[in-house]
């Protein structure tokens, strides 16, 4: 197969591509803020100001499943003219509720179709801040009505930061993610293009050489790139836009992170999508026309002195500003630790340098290792030496995938553990434990406790908590304890008799409620005493519910008994989730989705780089045949030309993880490097190297022996 046959056209298109939906993604990104903000900003309750009638009540509550929060909505229309919530049809019956589609379409063990009181349709699109969103709109029965607080509104569309899983993804973050998708898309993107771009580039700059003898001037040679790349090319953005078209029609759920793009968002977007994906177009064709080296004219002095000084200017330039962008990257962190932008730009412009530094050093060395070569009659190691310091650009392009591609790696462990260290711990949320105990919250207004116990499954134990001599501003003694004594005997607590109460020192209570209970009463000692389930604060309810012997709570009853009996605002939390918050752990599954991604453009990259070079390699090497006589001289220049490069960037690029992970590792709660993946990733270095080194060894081979002299 040719350098610049089939296996460049196919490259090209699939460069163009791989650039289009990373530049699209931008354009999504963007589009799919703007319908969250819009439709946010939409749904916002008008409060009632001033003399003015209130037409419906309004509150919400945040809910959380298995750690990932979400809203409730409680609603009561005051007047027949009273603005229906965005995404509703009709105003709920007292004890019914309208459910997003994620949420009533849920799991069934989960009982969203009960839990919030009988289920009367769905929310539609319109109520939604993406089609994916769990959202509630419940309307109490009569009885539970005044069980919470409730405000009243005229209307909605206030402006303002809105609810909802808006509240979870800000603008700040939409930023944080542009960064995040330029280091993890856009780079292994542009390493895609030049790779593609500069396959079969040897035949490129022999044609151009010869155009050059015919006469013909930098013009007529920037056509012949054109047309060699404008196909490929022009169907790649073709594909691109073929991939993205169903995004506009329908609704799209990103996998593994379970995302729903809304296509009404990608339509109003349209324009900048086609926009978008014609640049990555442009670009690619623009890449081809100015990474294919010039051929001077004739008649210029010292040909070829002015294109060398000023490469080597540019060399001398990268390998200045390589340690620069490493120093940035390891300074930035303590400089400006709440803007992590600064460390990803500077990552960005390491990984971007480093291979050029590799290149330039490899050319350095490379003399030394001829003349070593020389004087211990070593052909194979010769020829590779005096190859790698002729052509150091091919050390670069050899090098660039596999460095890019190490690179996307470790940042994405790196930001993923930095995000899962200051989230909640995920083992103890899934455990029996982290569910076997939870906190139930409630303000002055809700119902007699004693019709929440009734409402629980069998089984079950309450106690009821209160703060000893609550002063004014907040602060305690203390705290109670009061409870049946069989409920109490279930916490190991004693059961004092009727009138009296037994002080219990903090170290002896539960494992389970210390920890449930210790945003609300600290390291506090307790009073115990034996008594009904009730209120023992003037304004707050706190009530622990548990298993007795650790079990996993049934979480979905609780929470229905709490909303239908106790409050309609009731906040529940497990033990897992009474400390902790776990947003951020969902946040970092974007990076491995994304990483992911990336990993998937620079390994097509590495396919098509190390091809071409193999092609071009087996080509020059050919002849050898003819002075050499034998076979052997080829694996032994594929292991120094081909394999010692690779090994070379496989540990840099080990290095360079290492040392980008000093600045975000030696913070508190910071980000964790991963001993076994640095093992790994040399590991899948030394079978990369030695894997081309013998790819590169039998295409000379099957080379050499077709090969015959001809006039070039």
């Amino acid at each position: 197969m040719s350098e610049s046959g089939r296996t460049r056209f196919l490259a090209l298109l699939m460069a163009t591509v791989v650039a289009a939906l990373a530049a699209s993604a931008f354009v999504v990104s963007a589009a799919t803020f703007d319908g969250r903000e819009t439709r946010g900003t939409a749904r916002n309750p008008v409060l009632a100001g001033r003399g003015q009638e209130p037409k419906a009540l309004w509150s919400r509550y945040w809910e959380s499943e298995h750690g990932r929060q979400y809203s409730v909505v409680v609603v009561w229309p005051l007047t027949d003219d009273a603005p229906l919530p965005p995404g509703l049809g009709r105003w709920p019956a007292p004890g019914e509720a309208f459910l997003s589609p994620a949420l009533a379409d849920g799991p069934g063990r989960e009982d969203f179709t009960r839990r919030y009181g009988r289920m009367a349709g769905r929310v539609g699109e319109g109520g939604l801040a993406t089609p994916g969103e769990r959202l509630v709109y419940t309307r109490p029965s009569e009885a539970m009505l005044n069980s919470g607080s409730l405000e009243g509104i005229t209307g909605f569309g206030a402006p303002g930061p809105g609810f909802g899983d808006v509240r979870l993804i800000d603008r700040e973050r939409e930023r944080h993610l542009a960064i995040i998708m330029a280091l993890l898309l856009v780079l292994p993107a542009a390493g895609l293009v030049v790779a593609a771009v500069r396959m079969g580039a040897h035949g490129h700059d022999r044609r151009a050489r010869l155009l050059h003898l015919m006469g013909a001037g930098r013009r007529a040679r920037a056509w012949m790139n054109l047309g060699a790349a404008v196909v490929p090319v022009a169907l790649g953005t073709l594909g691109a836009a073929v991939v993205l078209a169903p995004a506009l029609f329908w609704n799209v759920t990103l996998p593994w992170i379970d995302f729903t793009l809304a296509a009404a968002d990608l339509r109003g977007a349209a324009g900048a999508l086609v926009r978008a994906v014609l640049a990555s177009g442009l670009t690619v064709l623009a890449a081809a026309l100015l990474l294919q080296p010039s051929t001077r004219r004739p008649g210029q002095a010292s040909p070829g002195k002015a294109s060398r000084g000023k490469a080597s200017r540019g060399r001398r330039i990268t390998v200045v500003a390589c340690p620069a962008f490493f120093g940035a990257a390891f300074v930035s962190v303590r400089l400006a630790p709440q803007t992590p932008a600064f460390y990803l730009i500077a990552v960005i412009g390491a990984l971007a340098t480093l291979p050029s530094v590799i290149g330039r050093v490899t050319a350095r060395l490379a003399p030394r290792l001829a003349a070593s070569a020389r004087r211990s009659g070593a052909p194979g190691r010769l020829i590779a030496a005096r190859a790698l310091a002729a052509r150091p650009g091919t050390v670069v392009r050899l090098v660039s995938t596999l460095i890019i591609a190490i690179g996307v790696i470790g940042q994405t462990q790196l930001i993923s553990s930095l995000l899962e260290h200051r989230s909640g711990d995920t083992a103890l949320l899934n455990s029996a434990d982290g569910n076997s105990m939870a906190l139930v919250q409630a303000a002055d207004r809700a119902r007699p406790a004693e019709e929440f116990r009734a409402a629980l499954p069998q089984g079950l134990h309450v106690v009821s908590l209160g703060h000893l001599d609550l002063q004014p501003d907040g602060s305690s003694g203390g705290r109670i304890i009061q409870a049946p004594c069989a409920d109490l005997s279930a916490l190991a607590l004693p059961c004092p008799a009727p009138g009296t109460s037994e002080p219990v020192p903090f170290s002896r209570l539960d494992r389970r409620l210390t920890a449930t209970t210790y945003r609300f009463f600290g390291d506090t000692d307790a009073t115990v005493r034996v008594g009904a389930t009730a209120r023992l604060d003037p304004q707050d309810i706190h009530l622990a519910v548990f298993t007795p012997k650790g079990t996993a709570l049934d979480m979905p009853a609780v929470k229905r008994a709490a909303r239908l009996t106790l409050s309609t605002n009731a906040v529940i939390r497990t033990l897992a989730e009474s400390s902790q918050s776990y947003t951020l752990g969902f946040h970092a599954r974007w990076l491995s989705f994304l990483g992911a991604i990336g990993t998937a453009f620079i390994t097509l990259a590495m396919v098509f780089s190390t091809l071409s070079e193999f092609l071009r390699f087996a080509r020059n090497l050919a002849p050898l045949t003819a002075v050499t006589g034998e076979y052997e001289v080829f694996r032994k220049t594929a292991g120094w030309a081909v394999a010692l490069p690779l090994a070379t960037a496989g540990v840099a690029g080990v290095a360079a993880y290492v040392f980008l992970a000093q600045p975000v590792s030696n913070i508190t709660r910071g980000a964790e490097l991963s001993g076994e993946l640095c093992l790994t990733l040399l590991a899948l270095t030394a079978a990369l190297s030695l894997t081309a080194a013998l790819a590169a060894h039998v295409a000379a081979l099957r080379e050499a022996r077709k090969w015959s002299p001809r006039a070039d």
